[in-house]
């Protein structure tokens, strides 16, 4: 499995934010889901090999870190690498977010260019996990 089918897991409940991510990420995936709920996410998980999660704090039904509790206590899961993307800034609601296991923790607004790259970096490290 090469990099041609890299699956990305967008969990936005904000459908216009949502497709700005995966225009800025077009080109490092090929495959994108999209949840807007903790729910729907959790079914993606299950049914879909995902190879990053990029994932929202503030959703319908709860918090993202609920989502990424369950994922580090799975063990189809818990290599996932999972990028928080929150408006929550302040500095102990990202630190609670690292110390749960994300990988990394962007606030928004985000730079682009700064998103790009860091998703770069959890890929490859996620490929060390993924043989092929």
């Amino acid at each position: 499995m090469g990099h041609a089918h890299t699956q990305i897991l967008i969990v936005e409940d904000d459908k216009i934010l949502a497709d700005t991510l995966k225009r800025v990420l077009q080109g490092r995936g090929s495959g994108f889901l999209f949840a807007a709920s903790l729910a729907e996410a959790s079914d993606i998980l299950e049914s879909s090999t995902v190879h990053l999660v990029i994932l929202d704090r503030v959703l319908p039904d709860g918090d993202g870190v609920e989502l990424l509790k369950k994922m580090k206590a799975a063990p189809a899961l818990n290599k996932v690498p999972v990028l928080i993307l929150s408006g929550k800034t302040d500095v102990p609601d990202q630190v609670a977010g690292l110390d749960l296991g994300a990988d990394d923790y962007m606030s928004k607004p985000f730079s682009v260019h700064e998103l790009q790259a860091r998703v770069d970096v959890l890929l490859r490290r996620a490929k060390k996990f993924v043989s092929g």
